[in-house]
């Protein structure tokens, strides 16, 4: 492995942990470390613009082409914004919590399927074990009515409307 450096265009044949038989792979050699004995392959991606960096454990690696050498001046790597790695790690981040605050925690699965049917149009958060719409309509278990925090019979007849057809589809199977 040590023989190819970075930049070279490899064809490899690999053995996957797990059977899943032999494969074959091209790209570019990115890096190799050693140390870890880890190669970096970087392959086309979706576009022009993008690639995709494959981390390949060398003992997996079980023959190895090169199909074009080492490029004589290899093309600088870009600077990494660090603001915009922020931005889309927090961005990540909220997006996962946002979805994690949709399971409810010790409720059944019926209650999980009628807050996710909820969820679905209207904007529904649990408290507790309790479903609350429109920060204003509260389903509590049995999740058969709602009831309105502020006299909203509008919405709770729209509330009523999705878990009648959300009960209606649990016991059809």
């Amino acid at each position: 492995m040590a023989g190819y450096a970075v930049g070279a265009q490899v064809q490899l044949e690999l053995v996957l942990p797990g059977g899943g038989g032999l494969q074959t792979t091209e790209g570019t050699v990115y890096a190799y470390d050693a140390a870890t004995d880890r190669l970096v392959l970087r392959q086309p991606g979706s576009t022009p613009f993008h690639s995709t960096l494959r981390v390949l454990k060398g003992a997996h690696v079980t023959r190895i082409v090169q199909l074009k050498p080492t490029m004589a001046v290899l093309e600088p790597l870009p600077a990494v914004d660090l603001g915009r790695c922020r931005e889309r790690e927090d961005k990540a981040v909220r997006a996962a919590e946002s979805e994690a605050a949709k399971i409810g925690v010790n409720v059944s699965r019926q209650a999980q399927a009628i807050f996710d049917a909820l969820a679905k149009t209207l904007p529904c958060r649990w408290d507790g074990d309790r479903i609350v719409v429109l920060d204003e309509i509260v389903v509590a278990p049995p999740y058969e009515t709602c009831t309105s925090l502020h006299n909203d019979d509008a919405g709770v007849m729209r509330v009523s409307k999705v878990l009648d057809a959300e009960r209606l589809r649990l016991q059809a199977g």
